[in-house]
Parts: C-alpha cells; sequence; structure tokens
C-alpha cells in the first residue's frame, strides 16, 4: 500500500525564469515505448506553470493574432499541464477529455525528499543527489543551488534549488533540464480554450462515465466524423467494437506522474 502525502510548501519567487525540460514517458508502463514532450517551466510572481513547448508557442500565436483580428488554430496539447500559486498555496492539475478542458485545485504538496551528498555536474551546473518516495513511485532526482529557484518540473518543488534531472526508478518519466532564461515576460494566467473547474470526485465521474460510452458525442451528432476506409469509401462504424477497442485503450494508458490517482476503471 502507498502513502500519498499532501503538505503544504511556502515559497516566495521574486524573479521570473522560462525553464526548459525534455519529458521522456511511457502512457502504458507494461510496453517499451517512449514518448517525448518538450516542455516549458515558467516562473512569474508567486506562481509557475508546466505544460509543453507546442501550446505554450501555439498560445503565444493566438495571443498576438486575436490583437490584429485574425483567427488562430488551436492546440489542446494541456496534458501534463500544472500551476502552482504558492500565495494561495494551491495547485490546479489538468485533465483534456475530447475538446474539454477539465482543472482540479487542491493543496500544493511538500514532499519528503532525502538528500545525500553524492554530486555531480550535469548540464554544466553542480548538482547533488535527491530520493524521493512519492504517489506510488521511486524517484532519483538532481538539483543545483546554482539556480536559486525551489522549483522543478511538474508539480515537483521544495528541494533548496532548482531541480535539472528526474527519472522514476522503473523508467515511466524522465525530466532532463535542456535551458533557461531569466526574466521573459510570460503569462501564466493565459488559457487558448475555456477550462471547467472540478471536483475529484466530479473529474472520476466524467472519466468513467466516457469509459462506458467513449462515443456518445458522435453517435448523438454532436461530433461530426466523417468514416472512411483505405480506398476513401465512406462506412457506417461498428461503435460496439470501436467501444471495446477505446475500453482497452484507455485501461492500458492509465500511468499518470501520481500513480496513486490513475483512475479505476471498470
Amino acid at each position: 500500500m502507498c502513502v500519498l502525502t499532501t503538505l503544504i510548501f511556502n515559497q516566495s519567487i521574486a524573479q521570473n525564469y522560462k525553464v526548459y525540460y525534455r519529458m521522456n514517458y511511457k502512457t502504458d508502463s507494461l510496453e517499451k515505448e517512449i514518448k517525448n514532450k518538450n516542455m516549458i517551466l515558467l516562473i512569474k510572481d508567486n506562481k509557475s506553470k508546466f505544460y509543453s513547448q507546442d501550446q505554450f508557442e501555439n498560445d503565444s500565436t493566438v495571443i498576438e493574432n486575436r490583437k490584429k483580428g485574425i483567427k488562430s488554430q488551436i492546440k489542446y496539447d494541456y496534458d501534463f499541464m500544472v500551476i502552482k500559486d504558492f500565495k494561495t498555496k494551491k495547485i490546479s492539475k489538468f485533465t483534456v477529455l475530447l475538446r474539454d478542458l477539465y482543472k482540479l485545485s487542491d493543496n500544493i504538496p511538500t514532499f519528503h525528499w532525502n538528500i545525500n551528498s553524492e554530486t555531480k555536474k550535469i548540464a554544466g551546473y553542480n548538482c547533488q543527489k535527491a530520493t524521493l518516495n512519492y504517489s506510488c513511485r521511486d524517484w532519483e532526482v538532481w538539483f543545483t543551488t546554482d539556480i536559486a529557484i525551489q522549483e522543478g518540473p511538474s508539480l515537483f518543488n521544495g528541494l533548496p534549488g532548482l531541480i535539472i534531472y528526474m527519472k522514476d526508478m522503473k523508467d515511466n518519466y524522465e525530466f532532463s533540464f535542456t535551458g533557461i532564461k531569466k526574466n521573459e515576460i510570460t503569462d501564466i494566467n493565459y488559457f487558448s480554450i475555456t477550462f471547467l473547474e472540478v471536483t475529484k470526485k466530479q473529474l472520476a465521474k466524467v472519466l468513467i462515465d466516457h469509459y462506458n460510452d467513449p462515443y456518445r458525442e458522435m453517435k448523438a451528432g454532436n461530433i461530426k466524423v466523417l468514416w472512411q476506409d483505405e480506398n476513401g469509401k465512406q462506412f457506417k462504424p461498428d461503435y460496439n467494437e470501436l467501444t471495446k477497442s477505446e475500453q482497452k485503450h484507455m485501461k492500458n494508458n492509465n500511468n499518470p506522474i501520481e500513480l496513486s490517482e490513475a483512475t479505476k476503471y471498470p
């Protein structure tokens, strides 16, 4: 039985930073396939926002185009996004489902880091090793006091410096620092789409309802899909077979960073 610890960490951030990470991850812990994303950690005014670089660039384009009255193609690459507000001591985590973005708020966790004396240089920085057991995963972490930010990728923070590298011991997730920029203007509060605020119970119901009938919106005509075979000929899909296949996919791809928060599908 694993234990999820949710204590409160208080931090003051005075300067603005943009930190770049490369994230390698497995959506299915039983498969060998490793996916990757370029991620950005924005830090500004006692807040931080961790999300994909693709979404950051898309949001920046949307902002500029809206000023000019130009319509933009909007991305939905908000998976893995986390926002921390150190003033209110709250963390917001996000879930994308079809074309909806759900926001779940909680207290910022504090992690029981074990810091040891082992050191080495990573990306030109003097780093020190730490380990962590959190939410059913064991982590190896390297941080540097050369950059005096007590922050890191995803929901992780609380070490006496910036997290430069971390991975879980089963190689499901790996975060590697790739660069940093200081005092850049960033907009942590911007979203190119509207999010829906939910409780943990409400989100669980949304995910289970989607699992039970993943093609409900298509069958109802709320989402228009043109089904074609490999020759371009239109056909009517067998939604029962599609549902079985999608349910299997959802069960297999249920490997979140906080493993204890994995959806409990029937």
